[in-house]
C-alpha cells in the first residue's frame, strides 16, 4: 500500500514540506535536484521503492516496493565546518531512538552510519553537506534514510548481511514521522556527553577487531572507543592508537 502522504503531512505541521512518491530513483537525488532549482524549505521526500537508492561511497540501497521506509530530509542548518563533522553521529542517535520510541526495538550502531539488529542491517544513512566553502559554512544537509521495516526478500549478496526490524505495532508513515520529528530536534554542534554515552553504549563494533579499509588497502585493528567527534579509535596490531574519520574509509568487523 502506498505511503499516505496527508497522514506524514498532518503528523508533522506546516514546518515541513512532504512529498511521497510511488517510485523514484532516489528520494536524496530528488531533493538535490530541488535544492539545485532553488528549494529553501525544510523538505522530507519519502517513496515506496527507489530504483537507485544510494548507500555511502557509491554503494547501492535495496530498496523493494512497500516493505521500508525510504526518506530523505533537506535541512538548511548553517553550521560551521566543526559542528558538520559530527551529524551523521547525531544523525544515527537520533534514528535509534526513534526506532526504539516508537517500535520498542533497540538496534545497535555499527561505525560509522548503520544500524544493525541481530547482527544484521536494518538501515542506513547517508548525510550530505552542501557547503559553502568561501565562509567554511555547511548551509544544507540532504539526511538520507532507509530502513527495512517488513523485507523479507534480499537479493543473494544481501542475504546473509541484510535484514529488518519486524516492526507489527506501526505503520511505516508514523515511522518516518517520529523519526523526522528526532531529527528536527537535532541540536547542531558538539556532541553532548548524552549522545556520546548513547553511542558509545549502542556500539557493536566496540571491543571487536575489526578490518578498516583505506584507499582500498586492508587493515586490522582493534575498536577501542569513540572520540567526542563521533571518530573511531582504533588500535593497531603494533599498539599504535590511531582515530579513523568517515572520508573514504569503510569498517567490516572480522
Amino acid at each position: 500500500m502506498t505511503m499516505n502522504e496527508k497522514i506524514i503531512s498532518s503528523g508533522l505541521g506546516d514546518a515541513v514540506k512532504v512529498i511521497c512518491f510511488d517510485s523514484i530513483d532516489s528520494t536524496s537525488s530528488y531533493l538535490r535536484r530541488a535544492l539545485d532549482e532553488g528549494e529553501q524549505g525544510t523538505v522530507l521526500a519519502v517513496a515506496d521503492r527507489q530504483t537507485a537508492g544510494r548507500g555511502r561511497s557509491g554503494k547501492s540501497f535495496y530498496s523493494p516496493d512497500a516493505c521500508g521506509v525510504y526518506m530523505s530530509l533537506l535541512i538548511h542548518p548553517g553550521i560551521g565546518f566543526e559542528s558538520a563533522s559530527c551529524v551523521t553521529a547525531k544523525v544515527c542517535v537520533a534514528v535509534c531512538r526513534a526506532i526504539e520510541s516508537a517500535t520498542g526495538i533497540a538496534a545497535d550502531i555499527k561505525w560509522v552510519n548503520d544500524l544493525y539488529l541481530n547482527g544484521r542491517k536494518v538501515c542506513g544513512i547517508l548525510c550530505e553537506a552542501i557547503n559553502d566553502y568561501k565562509n567554511a559554512v555547511t548551509e544544507s544537509i540532504i539526511i538520507g534514510i532507509g530502513i527495512n521495516v517488513s523485507t523479507v526478500d534480499f537479493p543473494e549478496e544481501l542475504r546473509e548481511i541484510a535484514g529488518s526490524l519486524g516492526a507489527q505495532n506501526i505503520t511505516r508513515e508514523e515511522l518516518a514521522v517520529q523519526i523526522t520529528k528526532a531529527l528536527l530536534n537535532i541540536s547542531f554542534g558538539s556532541l553532548t556527553e548524552e549522545e556520546l554515552a548513547f553511542y558509545r553504549e549502542r556500539s557493536c563494533v566496540l571491543g571487536k577487531t575489526i578490518n578498516y579499509f583505506i584507499n582500498g588497502q586492508k587493515n586490522t585493528a582493534e575498536a577501542v572507543g569513540i572520540d567526542s567527534s563521533g571518530g573511531l579509535v582504533v588500535k593497531k596490531n603494533d599498539g599504535e592508537i590511531l582515530t579513523l574519520t568517515s572520508g573514504e574509509i569503510s569498517v567490516r568487523l572480522c
